[in-house]
């Protein structure tokens, strides 16, 4: 089989396996955005509500989140009313891995606001400014510097998160490399499997050197 015939195929899943890396990267940074900023509140009930939701997506395996929410979301959703039974499954990926990556980006998150020197804290204090512009203007953006390694490496995990979602159904380019192979009865399983995983290592590159030169920007806007 030749190389181009495989890569039509595999690119053929593209478009949903960059539609679920970008829908599920915003969704998650969202969901760890709140749960860190609720672990963070001097509020007991918040602290534990974040805990045990960080706690129980840490522990669930992303393909068992993702089975998870396409069996059981619909019927939650059925007590309110809600039926989901013609609702694109792209949509029920797109929630498995944003509630599954959610509890990641969270600790991603409090861990470099934590990671804030607290001297810098005080001295905008002692210069007169407020706890709302302090946090505006030198926490958040030395948290979010901060972060960005460990986003980097939870957005090239999510990316091969992705690739799980072949079992509730759905064409990204890891199904239809299993279908390719099925359909030859494996006789070009290894090389269409090489070209998959090349597929993958691109795209990881892709967000590794974007991530750079987003640093290299704002290293060099601070120097």
């Amino acid at each position: 089989m030749k190389v181009i015939k495989i890569l039509a195929a595999l690119v053929g899943g593209l478009p949903n396996t960059i539609t679920l890396l970008i829908a599920s990267f915003i969704f998650s940074s969202l969901i760890g955005i709140g749960v860190a900023f609720l672990s963070l509140q001097d509020d007991k009930v918040g602290k534990s509500v974040s805990r045990v939701y960080i706690g129980l997506v840490r522990g669930t395996p992303p393909l068992l989140m993702l089975l998870l929410t396409y069996y059981g979301l619909p019927k939650l959703l059925s007590f309110i009313g809600i039926d989901s039974n013609n609702w694109a499954k792209i949509i029920f990926g797109i929630f498995g891995l944003s509630v599954g990556w959610g509890g990641y980006m969270a600790e991603a998150f409090r861990s470099a606001y934590l990671s804030v020197d607290e001297g810098q804290i005080k001295a905008a204090y002692s210069v007169g400014m407020t706890g709302e512009t302090a946090l505006r203007e030198i926490i958040l953006p030395q948290a979010f510097l901060i972060a960005i390694p460990n986003v980097e490496n939870l957005l090239i995990g999510l990316l091969k998160a992705t690739s799980l979602v072949y079992v509730i159904g759905l064409a990204d380019m890891y199904q239809n490399a299993s279908n390719l192979s099925n359909v030859n009865q494996g006789v070009y399983q290894l090389k269409i499997f090489i070209i998959l995983a090349l597929i993958y290592w691109i795209l990881a590159s892709l967000i590794e050197w974007g991530f750079r030169t987003y640093q290299s920007h704002f290293a060099h806007v601070e120097a």
